[in-house]
């Protein structure tokens, strides 16, 4: 494991000391906040007409449900812009730098190459997760009306984190593929969207169609997790995205070494 610490030690530092980090950070808190503003405003809006017309009504009014819930919803498709950027240099740069060809002459496997990259990803991506803590903490500390269920926030979160790990583990595999920053986004881009707009086409159809194209899709197992439930079968979907996202980086790594 000391290989794979060195290579998790490394690729952060190229994270933290470069602008990557930071503009994914910034991008994605800036969508979140804004998202976040909107659906807070209309539930305050909510509040308001049913405190004057239907004041019975208020004792419905629940902020996990009605403001947390859309706004997980919504950062996971904020990942799909984002996971990109997070991912697009992971190989593609060292590839062009002629730097990854030092890399395989040292004593690490081509799976400690890819689990190592792929580690110091997930931090970044955890610390991008957890600044949505602030929402909930704020409304927390200050709402007068609609108290917040932590654990539902904490599994949303986890159903966040699980869906950019698996976007993450698609990234760092086509990033193996070309020695392009530019490309590797583009191409990661397009493979996330088609997971996403799968959905879409599972809407359109009925029977057993439309449960195949709506289990394809990334997005729609993040469902269960905004409103606080883990299902077997999203834990399974997400697992599989990472374990085949690692296993074609590791194998497409070990095509350059021998090359």
């Amino acid at each position: 494991m000391r290989n794979v610490f060195a290579i998790v030690r490394k690729e952060l530092l190229q994270y933290f000391t470069t602008s990557v980090a930071y503009w994914v950070f910034a991008v994605f808190s800036l969508v979140t906040s804004f998202f976040f503003i909107r659906i807070l405003t209309f539930f305050q809006r909510s509040i308001m007409l049913n405190s004057q017309m239907r004041p019975q009504m208020l004792q419905y009014m629940n902020f996990t449900d009605q403001v947390l819930a859309p706004l997980f919803y919504n950062a996971a498709v904020i990942l799909i812009f984002v996971a990109p950027f997070l991912t697009m240099r992971l190989i593609a740069e060292e590839r062009r730098a002629r730097t990854f060809d030092l890399l395989l002459t040292n004593p690490v496997t081509p799976f400690q190459i890819a689990l190592g990259k792929y580690l110091a990803s997930l931090v970044v991506l955890l610390v991008m997760v957890l600044l949505t803590l602030v929402y909930p903490l704020l409304v927390s500390a200050y709402a007068e009306v609609g108290a917040v269920a932590w654990s539902t926030v904490f599994t949303g979160l986890l159903g966040i984190f699980l869906l950019g790990a698996s976007f993450t583990a698609i990234g760092m595999f086509v990033s193996s593929l070309t020695q392009s920053q530019v490309v590797a986004a583009f191409l990661t881009f397009l493979v996330l969207l088609l997971l996403w707009v799968v959905g879409w086409a599972g809407a359109d159809n009925a029977g057993l169609a439309r449960e195949i194209l709506t289990g394809l899709s990334a997005i729609e197992h993040i469902r269960g997790f905004a409103k606080g439930v883990i299902d077997l079968k999203d834990l399974a979907y997400y697992a599989s995205l990472i374990g085949l996202g690692l296993f074609f980086t590791h194998r497409s790594i070990e095509t350059l070494r021998w090359r």
